[in-house]
C-alpha cells in the first residue's frame, strides 16, 4: 500500500488546485461571493506532492480501539470517520491562484488499499449552488485526471445539508488496475475529500462503503 501514500496525497493536492475559486469582487452592501471555480484538469498532473508531508501539529485528534476498525475524530478538521487501521496524519501546502492552501490529511491502509480523508480551507466561501457543484465536479475531475483514469459514475449528494459529490473511477498505478471511490463535500469555504484507492481485484467494496458512509462533519 505504500506505493499509494504519495499518490493519494498528490491526487488530493491536484483536487484542491482544481477546486480553487477565483478572487471575488468586493461588495460592501452584500456578503462576499466567490466566482465559479476554474477547472485546471487540462494541466499536466504532477506525479508527486509539491512538498514533503509533515505531521499536522494543529490537529488534536482522537483514535479509539487498538486494531482493526477504529473511530477517528479530528477537532481541527471538525469531522469523524471510521478507518480500518491506525491512520497516518500529514499536512502539506499547495500553491493556488488565491495563495498557498494548507491540505490536512489522514491515510489509513487495509488489504493493500489506501483510505484517505483530507480537508483544505479557501479564503472565501462559495455560496452559489451552481458554483459549488462546479467546484466539486472540477475537484473530482482533477483527482481522476491525476490518476490518469476515467470516471465511471458520479452524482450530487448531501451530507445533512452540506452539498457533496459521490463518484467512482478506474485507472492504473504502474501496471495495476485500480479503483477509486469517494465523496467530496464543500462546507462553506472548506473542501473535504473522502476516498479509497486500491487494486481493483483486491479492494473490499464493503469496507470502502463503510468508510465513506461513516464520514460525518461536525458544525
Amino acid at each position: 500500500m505504500k506505493k499509494y501514500i504519495s499518490l493519494v496525497a498528490g491526487l488530493a493536492l491536484f483536487s484542491v488546485s482544481a477546486c480553487t475559486p477565483s478572487t471575488p469582487k468586493t461588495d460592501n452592501a452584500t456578503p462576499t461571493k466567490a466566482a465559479s471555480p476554474t477547472a485546471t484538469s487540462s494541466e499536466k498532473p504532477s506525479e508527486k506532492p509539491t512538498s514533503t508531508p509533515t505531521a499536522n501539529p494543529d490537529d488534536k485528534s482522537t483514535i479509539t480501539k487498538a486494531v482493526g476498525w477504529q473511530d477517528y475524530k479530528s477537532s481541527a478538521g471538525k469531522f469523524s470517520v471510521e478507518v480500518p487501521s491506525k491512520p497516518q496524519e500529514q499536512s502539506q501546502d499547495q500553491k493556488t491562484d488565491v495563495g498557498t492552501i494548507k491540505l490536512n490529511m489522514i491515510i489509513a491502509e487495509s488489504n493493500d488499499s489506501g483510505y484517505f480523508v483530507g480537508y483544505a480551507d479557501f479564503p472565501n466561501k462559495i455560496d452559489n449552488p451552481a458554483a459549488i457543484q462546479k467546484g466539486l465536479t472540477d475537484s473530482v475531475k482533477g483527482s481522476v485526471a491525476n490518476l490518469k483514469g476515467e470516471i465511471t459514475s458520479e452524482k450530487e449528494s448531501l451530507l445533512g445539508d452540506i452539498p457533496c459529490r459521490d463518484f467512482e473511477a478506474g485507472g492504473k498505478v504502474q501496471a495495476t488496475d485500480v479503483l477509486m471511490k469517494g465523496r467530496f463535500c464543500l462546507a462553506d469555504n472548506r473542501l473535504y475529500q473522502v476516498f479509497a484507492l486500491g487494486a481493483k481485484d483486491k479492494i473490499a467494496i464493503a469496507d470502502v462503503d463503510r468508510f465513506i458512509g461513516s464520514f460525518k462533519i461536525d458544525k
